[in-house]
C-alpha cells in the first residue's frame, strides 16, 4: 500500500472519531423555555421572567397533578445578562430555542422596546418564530402564570390560542421577530403587536386549582392590537380594527362577518377566500392609495326574510357586504391617520416598491404625508352558496 493510500485510510478512520455534538446536553439536564416576559423593574430597569415546562406533567400518562411549568423572575438592567443569570433560581441549563411567546408589559412598551429587541435578534439560540405580545393593563409576568385545564403551559396555550384565532377569524396580526425589526427599520411602516388582557384575579389564576374549575377564576384573552410609533407604544385598536388591518395586509385566511340586511337584523357570512391588491402613488404632493379587495364566502346564518332562491337577493346581500367591509376598513385607516398618525399598514413600503424615486422625496416625513393621504377602498364580495339550505324556515314563521 502506498504512502498516499495509507494517509487517506488514516483520515477516513479519524473521521469516525470526530463525530458527535461538542455542545450536546442530555434532556435530564436542561429546562425548555416556552415563554419570556419583560416588565419594568422596581429596583432595576427590568423585571425578567421565563416559563420553563415540566415535560412529565404535559404527558397525560406521566402527570401527577402538579404544575406543568415554573415561572422564575429576577430584576436587572440588561436582558442579555438576565437571560444567562437565571440559574440563580433554576437548577438546569435553560434553552430558548423553543420559546413561543414574548410578553411585554404596556408600561414598558410605552417607554420603548429597542434594547431587548436587539438582544433577541442578535442571539443565535433564539429563533424568530415566536409571537410578540403586549400585556394590556397587566404585568407581563402574570400572563405566564395563568393555569389552564386543556393546555397546562400558559405560553403554549397562548401561542395556540393566537394561531387558532388567526386561522378561524383573523384577529391576530401574527407578528414575529423579523416583522418587528423590519418595521422598526422601515421608513414606510410602523410596528404593531398583538395585545392581551387578564380577566379575573391574577393570584387565583396562578393557582393549580384554577385548572380544576369549569369556569376558571382567571383567563388570558386576546384583546386588541398594539400600535407603535417607532419603538414606543402609542395605543390600541380593537379586534375589529385588527381584522381590518389583516384585510389590508392580504392576510385573511378565513373569517365571519355579520352585516345588516335592511332593518330586520343581521346576516352572517363565512369568508374563505380573499385577495387584496394595493397601489400607491403621489399626486401634487398628496399620497393616494387604491386598495382592491376581492372576497368569496357563503351564508352562515340569517335573521332576515330574504328569499335566497332569488338571484336578486344574493346580489343585494353582496352589495350590503361590500359596503359594510369597505366602511369598516376605511374607519380603521382613518383612526390610524387621525389618532396615531402612523402608517401601520405599510402603504409607504408599497409606494417605495412601485415608485422608489417618488418615495425617496417624502421618506423623511412619510407619516405626515400618510395622515393627509387619500385611501380609497373598493370591495367586491361574491356569495357562492347559502350553506346546506336555500330557504330558511324563518320565512314560514313571518
Amino acid at each position: 500500500m502506498t504512502v498516499s493510500k495509507k494517509c487517506m485510510l488514516l483520515i477516513l478512520i479519524s473521521v469516525f472519531l470526530l463525530t458527535g455534538c461538542w455542545d450536546k446536553k442530555e434532556l435530564s439536564t436542561i429546562s425548555v423555555i416556552t415563554g419570556m416576559a419583560i416588565d419594568k423593574g422596581e429596583k432595576h430597569k427590568y423585571l425578567f421572567s421565563i416559563e420553563g415546562v415540566n415535560a412529565r406533567e404535559l404527558n397525560p400518562k406521566t402527570t401527577t397533578g402538579v404544575s406543568a411549568s415554573v415561572v422564575y423572575s429576577m430584576e436587572g438592567d440588561s436582558i442579555a445578562e438576565l437571560a444567562r443569570k437565571v440559574n440563580t433560581g433554576i437548577g438546569r441549563h435553560v434553552i430558548y430555542s423553543h420559546m413561543k411567546v414574548l410578553v411585554i408589559s404596556e408600561e414598558l412598551a410605552r417607554e420603548g422596546v429597542l434594547e431587548f429587541v436587539d438582544y433577541l435578534e442578535r442571539n443565535r439560540e433564539i429563533r424568530d418564530d415566536f409571537n410578540f405580545i403586549v400585556a394590556r393593563d397587566a404585568k407581563a409576568a402574570d400572563i405566564l402564570k395563568i393555569t389552564y385545564q386543556v393546555q397546562k403551559s400558559s405560553s403554549l396555550k397562548l401561542f395556540s390560542q393566537l394561531r387558532t384565532m388567526k386561522k378561524e377569524w383573523g384577529g391576530d396580526p401574527n407578528v414575529r421577530l423579523n416583522d418587528v425589526v423590519s418595521a422598526l427599520t422601515s421608513p414606510g411602516r410602523q410596528p404593531v403587536m398583538q395585545a392581551v388582557r387578564l380577566t379575573g384575579n391574577p393570584e387565583k389564576g396562578s393557582n393549580v386549582g384554577n385548572m380544576n374549575k369549569v369556569t376558571p377564576d382567571t383567563m388570558v384573552v386576546s384583546d386588541s392590537m398594539a400600535v407603535f410609533k417607532g419603538a414606543r407604544l402609542k395605543g390600541f385598536m380593537n379586534m375589529e380594527h385588527t381584522r381590518n388591518y389583516l384585510w389590508l395586509q392580504d392576510d385573511i385566511l378565513q373569517t365571519s362577518v355579520a352585516i345588516p340586511c335592511g332593518k330586520e337584523g343581521l346576516v352572517t357570512l363565512r369568508i374563505y377566500n380573499t385577495k387584496t391588491k394595493t397601489k400607491a402613488y403621489m399626486v401634487n404632493g398628496k399620497a393616494k392609495v387604491n386598495v382592491r379587495i376581492h372576497a368569496v364566502g357563503y351564508i352562515e346564518g340569517t335573521q332576515c326574510s330574504e328569499d335566497l332562491s332569488s338571484v336578486q337577493s344574493y346580489e343585494k346581500l353582496e352589495d350590503y357586504a361590500s359596503d359594510h367591509i369597505k366602511m369598516t376598513i376605511e374607519g380603521t385607516v382613518k383612526k390610524a391617520q387621525e389618532k396615531y398618525k402612523a402608517d401601520i399598514f405599510g402603504f409607504g413600503e408599497v409606494l417605495y416598491r412601485q415608485h422608489p424615486k417618488t418615495f425617496n422625496k417624502v421618506e423623511k416625513n412619510w407619516d405626515e404625508v400618510f395622515t393627509k393621504g387619500e385611501i380609497d377602498v373598493e370591495v367586491n364580495f361574491i356569495i357562492r352558496r347559502s350553506g346546506i339550505r336555500t330557504k330558511s324556515f324563518l320565512q314560514n314563521l313571518k
